[in-house]
C-alpha cells in the first residue's frame, strides 16, 4: 500500500461518545492568549512536588535537641535529682519559689522538650506554663541571662511543633520579647532567640508577617554584619530565609529589601549551611514578579550563584538552580541576562543529574529559555541541549517528562521553521508521541497541546509532519484516545485528527511530491525548501 493510501485508510471515524463537537477548530483553546502567556511559566502548581523537597533540603522549623558546648553550665544545680512532672515544673515556676529552683525547673522543661521522642509540647501548653515563661524574657532578667536562654530554648522547641503550638507562643506576646533579646550581649541568648523567631516565621504567612511587622529585619541585618560566630550566622540567614518564604501571600518586599545585598554577600561564605540558606532566601525572593527579579539581578546575585550549579552538594545546588530558573522565567531582558552570564553551559550536566528534582528544575529552566526569542532558542540548540532534552523526555519520571515536554512545546510554538526542522531531524517525534499513552492525563494534554501547535504553525509542511507523526505511531495513539475517559483528551485528540489528518490539503501535498518518495532511506526532513 502506498503512503498516500495508508494515510487515507487511517482516517478516523468519529465515534459516538459524550459531546459531539460542532466545529473543526481546536475548541479547547477558547482563550489562546492564555496559552501563550503560559509559555514562560513561573513556579506554580506544576512544581509543587519540588517544593516538597524542602523537607529534605531545608526544614522550615528546627527543634534544638543537641546540648552544645555549654553542657556543664546547663546541668541542674545540686537540687534533688528527681524526675519532675509537668505539674511539678509549673509549681516550681511560681513566684514564691527560689531562683535556683525556678532555673532548675526551666532546665528540666528544656530537656523534656528537647527529647528526640514524643516531646510533650501539647501537654506543656495545656498546663498553662507558657504565660509563666514570658516574664523570664523581660529586661529584668538581663543580668541573669540563664533564665532568658532557657526560656528561649523552650520556646524554640514549642515553636517547632504544630501550627497551633506556634500560635500559642505568639498569642502570649513572645514575638516582641524575643526580638528584644536579639540585642542581648550574651551570644547564647541572641542565637537562641533568632532560632525561636525563625521557627515562628517558618510556620506560615500569618505568623511570618507578625514577626516582620515587629521590626526584626534591621536587627538581623545588623547582627549579620557584626557577628563572627558561624553557628549564629547560620541561624540568622536561615531565619531570614523563613521571612522570605511563601507566596500565599508573599511577604512585604519592602521589609526585606535591605537584606538582599547581605544575602548576596553570603553566597561567598565558606560555610555550606550559610550558603544554602542564602540560596533558599534568594530563591523565595525571585519567585515572584519581574520587578522583584530585577532587584535581585541588580544586587549581583547571578554572578555569585552560578558557580553553585556545578557543586555536588544538593542542599546548595537545588536552591541555586531555583534562583537561576526564576530569573530565566522573567521577561526577555532578564532571560538574556542569564544567558549572557553563561547559564546554558551548566544545563547539559544538570539534565543528566542523578537527582530527579535537579533534572526537573533544569528542564523547567530550559523550557523558559525555549519560551523566549528565536535567538534564545538558537542559543540552547547551539549548546547541543536538544538531544539531552529528548533523553529527559524518555526518562521514567513523569515530573521530568512534563517539564521536558513543555520545553518541546515552546519550541514548537515559538521556534523558527529551521529550528523545528532540526528538532524533528534528531528524532523528537517518536518519544514525544509515545507519551500520548501515558497514564497521566495532564501529560497527555501537554503532548496534545504541542502537536496542535506544531501542526497549526506549519502550513507549508503540514503534510510532511502528519506523515512523520503517523510513522511515529502518533496517529494510532490519537485514534486510541477517542476512547479515553477524559472528555478534554477525547475532544483534543479528535480535533487534531479531524482538522489535520482528514483534510484534502495534506493529501494533495503528497500527490504533489512534497513528501520524499522514500522516507525509509534516511533522507533528512527539512522544512526549508
Amino acid at each position: 500500500m502506498s503512503q498516500v493510501q495508508n494515510l487515507k485508510s487511517s482516517k478516523l471515524k468519529m465515534p459516538v461518545k459524550k459531546t459531539i463537537l460542532n466545529s473543526r477548530s481546536f475548541d479547547v483553546y477558547q482563550d489562546r492568549n492564555k496559552y501563550y502567556e503560559d509559555l514562560r511559566r513561573k513556579r506554580n502548581d506544576v512544581t509543587i512536588e519540588l517544593r516538597k523537597t524542602l523537607r529534605d533540603e531545608q526544614l522550615k522549623k528546627h527543634r534544638n535537641i543537641v546540648l552544645d558546648a555549654h553542657n556543664d553550665e546547663l546541668e541542674l544545680k545540686p537540687e534533688p535529682e528527681v524526675e519532675l512532672t509537668i505539674d511539678d515544673i509549673k509549681e516550681g515556676l511560681k513566684g514564691h519559689t527560689s531562683s535556683v529552683k525556678k532555673l532548675n525547673c526551666l532546665k528540666y522543661a528544656r530537656k523534656m522538650l528537647s527529647s528526640r521522642k514524643c516531646a510533650p509540647i501539647d501537654d506543656f501548653i495545656k498546663a498553662g506554663i507558657l504565660p509563666m515563661l514570658m516574664d523570664f524574657l523581660t529586661p529584668k532578667y538581663n543580668n541573669d541571662t540563664d533564665f532568658q536562654y532557657e526560656c528561649s530554648w523552650i520556646l524554640t522547641n514549642v515553636a517547632s511543633g504544630s501550627s497551633a503550638n506556634t500560635t500559642s507562643i505568639v498569642n502570649e506576646g513572645a514575638v516582641p520579647l524575643l526580638i528584644n533579646l536579639l540585642k542581648s550581649p550574651d551570644i547564647r541568648v541572641m542565637e537562641q532567640a533568632v532560632w525561636a523567631l525563625g521557627n515562628i516565621a517558618g510556620d506560615g504567612p500569618k505568623l511570618r508577617d507578625i514577626v516582620l511587622s515587629n521590626g526584626i529585619v534591621p536587627i538581623l541585618n545588623s547582627l549579620l554584619k557584626t557577628t563572627q560566630q558561624v553557628t549564629a550566622q547560620q541561624n540568622i540567614v536561615w531565619t531570614l530565609s523563613n521571612l522570605c518564604r511563601s507566596k500565599t501571600p508573599p511577604p512585604n518586599f519592602n521589609y526585606l529589601l535591605p537584606s538582599i545585598p547581605l544575602l548576596v554577600g553570603m553566597l561567598n561564605h565558606n560555610d555550606s549551611q550559610v550558603v544554602s540558606n542564602a540560596c533558599w532566601a534568594l530563591s523565595y525572593l525571585t519567585d515572584g514578579s519581574n520587578e522583584k527579579i530585577q532587584v535581585i539581578i541588580e544586587a549581583g546575585a547571578l554572578k555569585g550563584i552560578l558557580k553553585y550549579l556545578e557543586v555536588d552538594d544538593t542542599t546548595i545546588l537545588i536552591p541555586a538552580l531555583r534562583v537561576v530558573g526564576n530569573i530565566v522565567s522573567g521577561n526577555d531582558v532578564q532571560t538574556k541576562h542569564a544567558l549572557d552570564h553563561g547559564v546554558l553551559r551548566y544545563l547539559h550536566n544538570l539534565l543528566n543529574h542523578r537527582r530527579i528534582p535537579v533534572v526537573k528544575d533544569a528542564a523547567w529552566l530550559l523550557s523558559n529559555v525555549m519560551a523566549g526569542s528565536v535567538e534564545q532558542i538558537q542559543a540552547a540548540i547551539d549548546h547541543n541541549l536538544l538531544p539531552v532534552l529528548i533523553r529527559a523526555l524518555q526518562r521514567g519520571d513523569i515530573k521530568v517528562q512534563k517539564e521536558a515536554a513543555w520545553a518541546i512545546n515552546n519550541l514548537f510554538s515559538g521556534g523558527s521553521d529551521a529550528q523545528k526542522s532540526h528538532l524533528i531531524d534528531i528524532g523528537i517525534l517518536e518519544p514525544y508521541c509515545a507519551l500520548l499513552i501515558s497514564p497521566d492525563d495532564r501529560m497527555v494534554e501537554i503532548i496534545l497541546e504541542g502537536l496542535n501547535q506544531l501542526l497549526e504553525k506549519s502550513d507549508c509542511t503540514r503534510g510532511k509532519i502528519c506523515m512523520l507523526i503517523e510513522e511515529a505511531n502518533g496517529l494510532d495513539h490519537l485514534e486510541s484516545l477517542q476512547n479515553h475517559s477524559s472528555q478534554k483528551i477525547y475532544e483534543m485528540s479528535y480535533n487534531i485528527v479531524e482538522k489535520y489528518f482528514q483534510g484534502e490539503d495534506e493529501i494533495q501535498d503528497f500527490d504533489l511530491g512534497i513528501i520524499p518518495q522514500d522516507m525509509s532511506s534516511g533522507n533528512i526532513f527539512s522544512i526549508d525548501h
